[in-house]
């Protein structure tokens, strides 16, 4: 028999909307998904339409719930999401246009003027592309009309909150990732909400994550086949929910997301600044998520397998090229890597600096360069962890990793030899949506701390140990790596002197 209370969690990510029903032992007894559709208009813009984050997470949840044979035992629901992305509503909360989201390239000016070392202490998010506020100043400065006519500014969990309550109201946790909130309150930053042009009344009310936002509006709970009684309860972003649903609540593990973009999260007990890393207010009162950031994660392997990898695939796992690769020496021949092929973010936060392939000789092959993208991208994320971990000045442990990329053995392997300590791995399973599972029992009641619900919900699929004459190896290319950025960063900057590629309105 089912465990009850059961509870229905979403994952409304950048592909689609996932959703799950899960028991209190973290058993997922119904899925469901529906794709979401990104356009780009113009080179560096990525933008969706935010009515499809309902209608998709509405089809999800009605697929999931099909396999649910007694619908009385859900209790509650709870959104995870893409992070940064937003949405600018009139007043009669119809979009102005389409939503802009976290990947979207085309504040990068705004990023690098406004930037200052005053928002970035307010924010805790160091300059960059991807926090909504440099997105916001772009629509101040280049769709002025826009902003004229804009009643509110709705996060993904906002929108999504809206949806199913009728509330506009959102966590901390899940709007922080604007660059809106000052981290050291929890609440709105009144300097940075004049410096974006906005007012409180044009965003989301905030309460601390988990907390009953109230019950889903009659019509959705009916047509869901719900009680009446289910509650929404308040969400958080899409990493901050991974670290929870692998079990990440304390300084001492951290979780890595490969997924589009990869990310090192861990947790510390205070807000402490540092360019090191970007700050997310946490799940857990008190505690600040820390992370590290690089837009090239799965992003690159795909790249790569759809330009050059077998036309049948059209850029999927390619089985062959993962065994050519792993037959290739550690180091690739001496063929390295440096990943930037959608800027630099940790530590370096350049959205000038691009790719750069260093050693190329006649001995190798595509499985060389394939293996060397890999092997670049796990360079940079051992260097944001040694940052990390300088400036948090404690050491990471237990380090757990989920997406896309934790299903492939070969870039497990490389994981564990360049961080020298075992991965844990979970490779299957919505870990996001687990943790935002985890966020509802606690909220219910059903545990009486999130520690402990994370605890229950957490699966480890793999452990792969590092191997020390690899690890050794990589150790060696490690300090050629850390110097080619700084050797070719001029060269780079001058290269894309004249890019005006982005900003612009097509």
């Amino acid at each position: 028999m089912t465990a009850t209370p059961l509870v229905v969690a979403v994952d409304c990510s950048t592909t689609a909307a996932k959703a799950i029903v899960v028991d209190p032992s973290g058993q997922v007894v119904g899925t469901g998904a529906h794709p979401l559709e990104t356009r780009s208009p113009a080179t560096h813009w990525f933008e969706q339409q935010a009515e499809q984050w309902w209608t998709a997470t509405d089809l999800a949840v009605r697929q999931a719930l099909e396999d649910v044979p007694d619908r009385a035992a859900v209790a509650a629901i709870c959104v995870t999401h893409q992070r940064e992305s937003f949405v600018c509503l009139d007043s009669d909360d119809r979009p102005l246009r389409p939503a802009i989201l976290w990947m979207d390239g085309r504040a990068d000016v705004e990023a690098r003027h406004y930037g200052t070392d005053r928002v970035e202490l307010l924010s805790g998010k160091p300059a960059d592309i991807t926090p909504g506020l440099y997105k916001l100043l772009w629509l101040r400065d280049r769709e002025p009309e826009t902003m004229a006519r804009c009643h509110r500014v709705a996060d993904v969990h906002t929108f999504l909150v809206h949806a199913m309550t009728g509330r506009w109201a959102s966590s901390n946790s899940s709007v922080d990732p604007l660059a809106l909130i000052d981290q050291a309150t929890g609440d709105y930053a009144d300097e940075l909400l004049e410096l974006a042009g906005l007012r409180r009344e044009q965003l989301p009310d905030l309460v601390p994550t988990g907390t009953s936002l109230g019950p889903l509006r009659t019509e959705v709970s009916r047509s869901w086949g719900l009680d009446d009684d289910v509650v929404v309860v308040a969400g958080l972003g899409d990493g901050q929910a991974a670290g929870v649903g692998l079990d990440v609540t304390h300084p001492g593990a951290a979780y890595l997301v490969l997924g589009t973009a990869v990310v090192i999260g861990s947790e510390t007990t205070s807000y402490l600044p540092a360019r090191a890393y970007r700050s997310m207010i946490s799940a857990t009162p008190g505690q600040t998520t820390v992370e590290t950031f690089s837009s090239s994660g799965t992003y690159l392997s795909t790249w790569f397998r759809s330009e050059f990898g077998d036309p049948q695939l059209a850029g999927a796992p390619d089985p062959q090229l993962e065994r050519d690769a792993a037959a290739v020496p550690a180091g690739s021949e001496r063929l390295l890597t440096l990943p930037y092929w959608n800027g630099a973010q940790t530590p370096h936060w350049d959205s000038q600096a691009s790719g750069v392939t260093l050693g190329w000789r006649g001995c190798h092959t595509r499985a060389h360069f394939y293996r060397s993208l890999l092997e670049g991208i796990t360079f940079e994320l051992r260097m944001q962890l040694d940052g990390l971990e300088e400036a948090r000045g404690e050491r990471v442990e237990v380090l757990r990793a989920m997406g896309g990329g934790a299903r492939s053995p070969l870039w497990t392997q490389i994981l564990a030899d360049v961080f020298d300590r075992p991965i844990e791995v979970c490779a299957s399973g919505e870990v996001s949506a687990l943790g935002a599972a985890a966020v509802a029992f606690t909220s219910i009641g059903r545990y009486g701390s999130l520690d402990e619900a994370a605890a229950a919900v957490a699966r480890t699929d793999a452990v792969v140990d590092p191997r020390p004459e690899v690890a050794a190896e990589y150790e060696q290319l490690r300090d050629v790596y850390r110097s080619v950025f700084a050797e070719t960063r001029d060269l780079l900057h001058r290269l894309h002197a004249h890019d005006d590629t982005r900003g612009e309105r097509p």
